[in-house]
């Protein structure tokens, strides 16, 4: 009765949940939903690189400032929506944020820190 039960389970979740997301989009997520400034700036290395649409953020205190300006204030508006590419160090995602579908695409390094992300529009 389990097994069956744990089968049906799996055929009714949702498609999100299928796909494992990677600990550095996770810990993006996860802060940016909480709207932790700290455990935002947690998921990137010192150096990373943040393109918003035609806007690059580099380092460490130009990425806070952008989010505690324009990310984390509708921080609770982020949701996941499917992983669109993904390789070694990289994933394209397409997410909801606010009242838009936005693509963000996370780089990160061995130690799962986002080296580099770009934020645009969906199509």
């Amino acid at each position: 009765m389990f097994i069956r039960t744990f089968v049906a389970a799996l055929l009714i979740a949702p498609a999100a949940w299928a796909q494992a997301l990677p600990p550095a989009i996770t810990c993006y997520q996860n802060s940016v939903n909480a709207k932790d400034i700290d455990a935002y700036m947690a998921c990137f290395t010192d150096e990373a690189v943040m393109v918003d649409v035609s806007r690059t953020f580099v380092g460490y205190d130009a990425i806070k400032a952008w989010a505690l300006r324009e990310v984390l204030p509708a921080g609770d508006t982020f949701r996941f929506r499917a992983i669109l590419e993904a390789d070694k160090g990289y994933a394209k995602t397409e997410v909801n944020w606010l009242s838009w579908i936005v693509h963000y695409s996370y780089w990160w390094n061995e130690s799962g820190k986002i080296t580099r992300m770009s934020l645009q529009y969906g199509d």
